[in-house]
């Protein structure tokens, strides 16, 4: 239980940020487009920057990304030796985000056509 409620206080935190710092500020969006996660989908996906609505395609970024950051910030919070910790940490992070970012390309190929 106190694994879950870690979990979502977590997400909730990392969401508020993100939602402080990304969401909400409109004015950014075009930084943003040229930002290395955008680039990523550009690049590895073939999709166009232009074709997606950007607004929701920051949204579902975000959302994920707080995810993945509370699923490992859950999955370290027992273990007591830093080194495991950041080891723990880095082997779970890499796959859910290549996973995760995955099936978001594939998503949004579907949305662009």
């Amino acid at each position: 239980m106190e694994y879950f409620v870690g979990f979502v206080l977590s997400f909730i935190i990392i969401y508020t940020f993100y939602l402080l710092t990304v969401i909400l500020q409109k004015k950014k969006y075009d930084r943003f487009k040229k930002s290395n996660q955008v680039m990523y989908f550009v690049k590895k996906y073939k999709i166009s920057v232009n074709k997606i609505d950007i607004g929701k395609f920051i949204k579902i970024i975000s959302f994920t990304n707080s995810l993945i950051i509370a699923l490992c910030f859950t999955l370290v919070f027992k273990i007591n030796n830093n080194i495991l910790m950041l080891l723990a940490g880095l082997s779970a992070i890499i796959p859910l985000t290549l996973i995760s970012y995955h099936f978001i390309g594939r998503y949004l190929q579907r949305e662009a056509k």
